[in-house]
């Protein structure tokens, strides 16, 4: 748990170096070339985890360089670290809770909140011809060529999450397995929490026993 906690503070320290990339984003990207092929075209920051994206002209064939990306990857090893600290800890507590229940409490949350900020947040941030564009990529990848129907529009929602391409043919999710696993997380913390509480009213019953 220590250790963790020190890898996600020393991650968070990286990218301050960075002046947080907030203030100054395109300082920090600096130029890639110096007769300027491949001009900047955008930025983008994330506040949590803290990340900054630098988009170039070629970005759509060889994607966006990462100035912070060894913070971030020092934030989720400390991340994990520590989940997997507080996990062995709540195993070893004495309780009348069973050991997989005391894990599964604290591991789904984290799955969920993993699964989300990598996955499903960065949809959620996209503008709207962005996510188009995500359609229109979906749709290339599915069909190894140009697709013959449109884009008609993208519907975007927080609970239940969802991130959709209509198109002139029907509705495809950009975000079907990673929905799956938010309700499967969701599913095992209910368990957990529902056998937490039958234990609890168990020992209540129990302790009012006469003897």
């Amino acid at each position: 748990m220590v250790l963790g906690t020190g890898l996600v503070a020393l991650g968070y320290a990286h990218t301050l170096a960075y002046g947080f990339a907030v203030s100054h984003p395109t300082e920090v990207c600096g130029q890639r070339t110096l007769d300027a092929d491949f001009p900047l075209t955008r930025t983008r920051v994330d506040v949590f985890p803290p990340r900054l994206e630098c988009y170039w002209a070629d970005s759509s064939a060889y994607g966006p360089s990462h100035p912070t990306a060894a913070g971030g990857w020092l934030i989720w090893i400390g991340a994990a670290l520590l989940v997997a600290g507080v996990v062995a800890w709540a195993v070893q507590l004495h309780s009348r809770m069973p050991r997989w229940a005391r894990a599964g409490v604290i591991l789904a949350p984290a799955v969920a909140a993993a699964i989300w900020i990598t996955r499903v947040d960065r949809f959620m941030d996209l503008s709207t011809v962005d996510l188009r564009n995500e359609c229109f990529s979906l749709q290339v990848a599915h069909l190894h060529s140009a697709p013959a129907v449109e884009v008609v529009s993208t519907d975007r929602s927080f609970l239940p999450p969802a991130v959709d391409c209509v198109f002139t043919d029907g509705t495809t999710s950009l975000i079907l397995i990673e929905t799956l696993g938010l309700w499967s997380c969701l599913a095992v913390f209910l368990v957990c929490c529902a056998m937490f509480l039958r234990r609890t009213a168990e020992a209540a019953v129990g302790g009012h026993e006469p003897r």
